[in-house]
């Protein structure tokens, strides 16, 4: 014996007309419940005061005596930490370890080599992931703030901000940034009729 088929008669079809008004009804609820969430979102994280990683490399330097001040000058302008420096025995070379960021190694070479005159020779070999101690979206706030730093106009920006604005720059991406750093009053010169 066969059993009859299940059939469901509160079960309909839907027309081709319900449907589409029930998409168009909620579409409009969908685009400000996903602008709430990533707003929301977006506070949440920053209430939490970001930081930035930093990629940084090892860095081995080698370099006769007479150009180590300008292989440290390099260094400097690299934003590099020097770990430690040693002579090494039987040459008339002092070895340099340090660690440099990535994002500051791009004209590394090329700098040392022109600094040195081709003298110091470098290694470099990624290391570690490296957390950046300043706030990049930092406004003081405070009278003491205020007081150290001046109002936000005057608070050059820091290391992490322009990290941030070169890859939005690079991006494409709209840059918090003035136009005009110093506004004076255009003077014209005189037509002499």
């Amino acid at each position: 014996m066969s059993s009859p088929a299940c059939i469901n008669p509160l079960a309909e079809q839907p027309d081709d007309s319900d449907s589409s008004q029930q998409s168009e009804q909620y579409a409009i609820f969908t685009g400000q419940v996903m602008t709430a969430v990533k707003d929301a979102c977006r506070a949440a994280v920053l209430q939490k005061k970001p930081r930035l990683v930093e990629a940084m490399y090892f860095c081995e330097l080698n370099t006769p005596p007479e150009y180590l001040g300008s292989m440290y000058a390099v260094l400097n302008q690299k934003r590099a930490q020097v770990l430690n420096e040693e002579m090494q025995e039987g040459f008339a070379l002092f070895s340099v370890r340090a660690y440099v960021p990535v994002s500051e190694s791009f004209s590394f070479a090329e700098d040392l080599r022109r600094k040195t005159a081709g003298a110091a020779s470098a290694l470099l070999a990624m290391s570690h992931w490296e957390e950046l101690s300043e706030d990049p979206f930092f406004v003081p706030k405070t009278e003491e703030e205020i007081e150290e730093f001046g109002d936000g106009s005057s608070v050059l920006p820091n290391t992490e901000r322009k990290l941030i604005d070169s890859v939005r720059r690079r991006k494409g991406l709209p840059v918090e940034e003035k136009v005009v750093q110093f506004a004076t009053k255009q003077r014209t010169r005189a037509r002499k009729v």
